[in-house]
């Protein structure tokens, strides 16, 4: 897999940390042939870096979060990251809820890292509002 930037402006991260510039991302992965059909339960919903970059969860609308690292390599100090697939599970699975009569989908809709204070990460995913 492969993220690359493209340079835009300079810009802050959450903390109003500034960072060295605004990055405009692209993400392209296939798996398979390219003349494959596509699933729609492997189409990404959403994206979430943790706070130093190093780990890239992504959520998918088959209800599955992949978790990418970051590839060190000395080699590469000044180009631009390569992320490699770090550990997959499914988050969530498509329930019914009763009390309101209606269908809960599996997509996830937003991944959030906590704060890391040992050497423990962990993520909160959701596929409700």
């Amino acid at each position: 897999m492969s993220v690359v930037p493209d340079a835009v402006t300079e810009n802050s991260n959450r903390k109003g940390q500034p960072y060295p510039m605004q990055l405009k991302w692209h993400f392209n992965q296939v798996k398979g042939s390219a003349d494959e059909e596509i699933n729609e339960a492997d189409i990404i919903s959403c994206v979430e870096f943790n706070d130093t970059g190093e780990l890239l969860a992504t959520g998918d609308r088959g209800g599955r979060v992949v978790i990418f690292k970051r590839e060190r390599d000395s080699k590469r100090k000044h180009k631009f990251p390569n992320y490699s697939v770090f550990c997959t599970f499914t988050s969530h699975e498509a329930e019914f809820d009763y009390l309101k009569s209606l269908e809960i989908e599996e997509k996830i809709n937003k991944i959030r890292w906590l704060p890391q204070t040992n050497q423990a990460r962990f993520l909160l995913s959701t596929n409700g509002d």
